[in-house]
């Protein structure tokens, strides 16, 4: 799966370039009708780097452009961004981190609440986003301890930065992290490393 940068000059340019999951856009890379693609999206006023899944959906010849489908799998950082975008959603931290789409199991409290499982849809080095129909509400201080592919856990404080509620299956909440000190900050940056560095853009949970 190859990485495409595509960087937008404003929110509005991506707005334009979007619709009904796809993103119509000019770039030189040469791509095949139905090849997967990993595209990092940025555009200004959005606080991460967005890596998203997608498939080549047509190819503009005339204009050395590509038509991309964004992935279902992918929605809640696609909902984020558009989100962003539409001016629905002020950030007003920046942060230079990119995010890369996972799927590993985190057990998370809210406020000091009772303790609950979910799965974490992307990570990055500042935050991630939790997949659960019953998010807590957004400003709610969280607590985690996510379950790495290696078998070892990476605990982790923060912020619930924004709040998705809706179907089941798209509904979360997204995180902030405060700074990870120790060896949980070593752990998560080896891990955002190693995806970075290799083939495997996916960080998905594996046995032990």
């Amino acid at each position: 799966m190859r990485l495409v940068t595509l960087a937008f000059p404003s929110a509005s340019a991506f707005l334009t370039a979007y619709a009904d999951d796809v993103l119509t856009v000019r770039t030189r890379t040469d791509a095949a009708l139905g090849e997967q693609l990993l595209v990092e999206i940025s555009f200004p006023g959005l606080p991460n780097r967005a890596l998203l899944r997608a498939t080549v959906d047509g190819l503009l010849i005339d204009e050395e452009g590509l038509r991309v489908r964004l992935s279902d799998e992918d929605a809640s950082t696609r909902d984020f961004m558009l989100a962003i975008a539409q001016g629905q959603l002020k950030v007003s931290t920046h942060r230079d981190h990119k995010r890369f789409p996972a799927a590993l199991e985190v057990r998370y409290t809210a406020d000091g609440g009772e303790m609950h499982t979910a799965v974490i849809d992307d990570l990055g080095a500042g935050g991630t986003f939790v997949l659960t129909p019953t998010p807590p509400s957004a400003g709610a201080r969280v607590a985690l301890i996510i379950s790495a592919p290696d078998g070892r856990t990476i605990a982790a404080n923060g912020l619930v930065a924004w709040v998705k509620t809706g179907p089941a299956a798209g509904a979360g909440f997204g995180v902030d992290f405060d700074p990870i000190e120790g060896e949980d900050g070593r752990r998560l940056r080896a891990l955002l490393r190693r995806a970075s560095e290799s083939a495997e853009v996916d960080l998905e949970s594996r046995d032990a």
